[in-house]
């Protein structure tokens, strides 16, 4: 191993000429390289961010499972199910939950204040607009929805509390601010109004959500429901159970072991319950997300031959500039595997180069993307105002030693060029 060391350093480096002909070719090919590794750095951090980025929002606002009576297919919809069951209480002590809290939904309408001319005191403007009320209590996680804050504060959602969060989009379009009173309107047997305090804005860049969702109190939205006989009655009912989960990666899991506890069964209420994956309710969205794995593979292979292509290149011209060398060689007892050992060397060292430069140049860039946020993004069709970074130790490392093997891997073809150079011919070569 170290004689032939010796001879990819020393002895190749001899032919002045040759390095001539091939230092142009070479460059070319470590960058080459360093282009590959870095456009599969960039690749991967800015799919796994943006995935990952996405789903968060996603789930922060819908959690990853839902339980709801059977025969619904929209959580929005969903008819009204006991809020105090045994089976919810089981599902609580499961390893991997994190936490189990009731949610109603109510649809309703909001109108905005008027707006009125200076000059000619007229109206000139008032809008409404369809949304959805989620009532939540204290038992809803609150850390995602104040990561969301772009205003305000969470209010404690205990009681019948007044106060509501809802999105920029709504306060933007209606001319809400932190502080006002809004008139909500909802449809029961007997259309009537209410007014909340708007305590809260939020933005997602989700469309879905940042067009529909307010925050309002569990209990303030029963009292708005049709789903008990009585106003007290209807303080029993919600439209559903949200879990959140500690690992993404353990959603099937946990999708089978709350669906054995919940599913087939009646509760003591008669009530014959589902739990509903959000790949299945939100089936459009992460579809999409999971197209981008494909997009990723297609861009890492194409990388990856061109650089096979350019050190491929690099590795033929060696071999003809060096056809004297390896008549030389062949003539004193080395055989070829001994000579193709030597030259696939000193490739992989062109590789490791051009290795090296290409993860500098590429974590300098998502660092530089990662802290600046310099690339930014339209949130009303990406869902993100700048370009998402996301990468590990892990994902360096397997673009590294992927580049690398497939490298190597393909020279072995070219190299056995090697073996067909007649060692009289190849001497008299100049």
């Amino acid at each position: 191993m170290s004689f032939e060391y010796f001879i990819a350093n020393k002895i190749l480096k001899t032919d002045k000429k040759g390095i001539k002909v091939s230092k142009p070719i070479m460059r070319i090919s470590m960058i080459s390289i360093a282009l590959t590794i870095v456009v599969n750095v960039i690749t991967i951090a800015v799919v796994t961010g943006f995935q990952n980025e996405i789903r968060k929002k996603i789930v922060g606002f819908s959690a990853p499972l839902f339980i709801m009576k059977d025969g619904n297919k929209n959580i929005y919809e969903a008819d009204p199910i006991h809020i105090d069951q045994n089976k919810i209480d089981k599902v609580k002590t499961l390893n991997g939950v994190k936490s189990v809290a009731p949610i109603i939904y109510k649809p309703a309408l909001i109108r905005s204040e008027k707006f009125e001319d200076r000059n000619n005191k007229e109206i000139i403007k008032q809008d409404v607009t369809g949304v959805v009320l989620k009532g939540i209590n204290e038992q809803y996680p609150m850390e995602f929805l104040k990561s969301q804050l772009v205003d305000g504060k969470i209010p404690s959602f205990k009681g019948n509390d007044q106060g509501v969060v809802l999105s920029k989009k709504i306060c933007d379009d209606l001319n809400f601010k932190i502080g006002d009173e809004i008139a909500v309107f909802f449809v029961k047997k007997q259309s009537l109004m209410r007014r909340f305090i708007i305590k809260g804005i939020f933005e997602t860049g989700i469309e879905k959500i940042d067009n529909e969702i307010i925050f309002a109190s569990l209990i303030g939205v029963q009292e708005l429901t049709d789903f008990g006989v009585t106003k007290e009655n209807s303080l029993n009912y919600v439209s559903g159970f949200e879990v959140q989960i500690d690992s993404w990666e353990d959603l099937e899991n946990q999708y089978q072991n709350i669906s054995e506890i919940i599913e087939l069964e009646p509760n003591e209420h008669t009530e014959l319950l589902r739990v509903v994956n959000i790949l299945e309710s939100e089936n459009e969205i992460f579809s999409w997300l999971s197209f981008l794995d494909t997009n990723v593979l297609i861009i890492i292979i194409l990388m990856l031959i061109i650089g096979i292509i350019n050190i491929g290149s690099v590795l033929l011209v060696m071999i003809v500039v060096k056809s004297n060398f390896i008549g030389i060689m062949k003539a004193i007892g080395a055989n070829n595997w001994s000579i193709r050992k030597i030259f696939l060397y000193q490739t992989a060292s062109i590789i490791i180069k051009g290795m090296l430069i290409g993860n500098l140049v590429g974590l300098v860039l998502c660092w530089l993307q990662s802290y600046f946020q310099i690339i930014k993004l339209d949130a009303t069709v990406y869902y993100l105002s700048s370009v998402p970074i996301e990468l590990s130790v892990v994902d360096v490392l397997i673009i590294n030693i992927i580049t690398f093997l497939v490298c190597m891997i393909s020279l072995l073809l070219p190299s056995m060029v090697i073996s067909r150079i007649s060692p009289s011919k190849s001497i008299k070569f100049n």
